[in-house]
């Protein structure tokens, strides 16, 4: 779904620059708005967001292990499949679900899309990630990024 469904424009600008690690006052200086409006925005978008990602969980019916909302990230298991989900709000993928255990994305049609939008989720939270990384099949690019996301997840 399209992150503006979530955000307005403005509050997906915001979203963009704090997912960059900029202050308040940083990010009010370039919208050219007060620090107190962005503060503002900020509690609105959070609250936005946690009920994205909150709603999409319950839709796949997972326990929640994890959430944090100021990046945008989930992490749910399925009772069903045994398995860890991943659940990613972006201003460029809008809400994203991944498959966290998922072993052969050989297997699957979507490896190339998957691989975009995983190396797009790394570049908005300012991951670095290496050439080599970026030719690792999602699954095993997944492991990468979310360990630098959500503590205590091991690669």
């Amino acid at each position: 779904m399209l992150p503006q469904a979530y955000l307005t424009d403005r509050q997906l600008e915001i979203w963009r620059l704090r997912s960059k690690r900029l202050t308040k006052a940083e990010v009010g200086r370039r919208l050219g708005i007060t620090r107190q409006a962005v503060h503002d925005a900020e509690g609105i978008m959070l609250r936005k967001v946690e009920d994205a990602l909150m709603h999409t969980a319950d839709a796949n019916m997972l326990d929640v292990r994890y959430i944090d909302r100021t990046r945008g990230i989930l992490l749910g298991y399925s009772p069903s499949t045994r398995r860890r989900v991943m659940i990613t709000f972006s201003a460029v993928n809008g809400v994203q679900t991944w498959h966290y255990q998922q072993p052969d994305c050989g297997a699957c049609e979507w490896v190339e899309r998957c691989r975009g939008r995983l190396i797009q989720e790394a570049a908005e939270r300012d991951i670095e990630i290496s050439d080599e990384m970026r030719e690792l099949p999602p699954s095993e690019l997944a492991h990468q990024i979310f360990a630098r996301m959500v503590p205590g997840l091991s690669v």
